[in-house]
């Protein structure tokens, strides 16, 4: 099996890129690694959209506005039970489509759910000391993510290309050409 230069300067660039942002993360005390990858895991599988970044980060503005708003209703006894939870995610994301599709057309809106969602998931599992430090830090690593695995690990693979380009396919022959019946031989 023949693997091809792509797959192994993909792999080892994410990789890298990985463990560069995995120090970031410990040094920097961001607790949310998982946020990071979550974010370049949508990032990548939108097909690396470069033209999209800022569409993208505004997007996660939006998911962190929409899990504040959520976290906060949730917070209302009658809101925190089966039936007005589950209304209440249902109209907030009517909502976010409708946004999207009307007044908010340069969001995303899986990127926005995914950052609503990841939101949700840390608050439900994590008391929050720090809601603005939270905030920030969820932002922050969502973007490192991308910033620093994504983008990062893309120079790398153009740097890696120019490095070891592939090799040149052998000269075609050359064909001579016909005449054709009316032209003078």
């Amino acid at each position: 099996m023949k693997i091809s230069k792509k797959v192994w300067f993909d792999s080892i660039g994410v990789g890298l890129f990985t463990l560069v942002y995995s120090l970031i993360m410990s040094y920097g005390s961001l607790w949310m690694g998982a946020a990071a990858f979550i974010a370049v895991s949508y990032f990548f599988g939108a097909g690396f959209p470069k033209d999209k970044i800022w569409n993208i980060l505004a997007s996660f503005v939006c998911g962190i506005v929409w899990g504040l708003l959520a976290y906060g209703l949730l917070q209302v006894s009658w809101i925190a039970s089966i039936w007005p939870t589950a209304i209440m995610f249902g109209v907030l994301t009517f909502i976010v489509l409708f946004l999207q599709g009307t007044i908010m057309k340069f969001t995303m809106v899986p990127a926005w759910l995914i950052t609503w969602g990841t939101f949700m998931l840390v608050v439900s599992n994590v008391t929050i000391k720090s809601w603005p430090m939270f905030v920030i830090e969820l932002f922050v690593s969502m973007a490192l993510g991308i910033f620093v695995i994504g983008y990062a690990s893309d120079y790398f693979n153009q740097v890696m290309f120019r490095l070891f380009p592939d090799q040149k396919k052998a000269k075609e022959p050359k064909v001579e050409k016909i005449p054709k019946e009316n032209e003078a031989k």
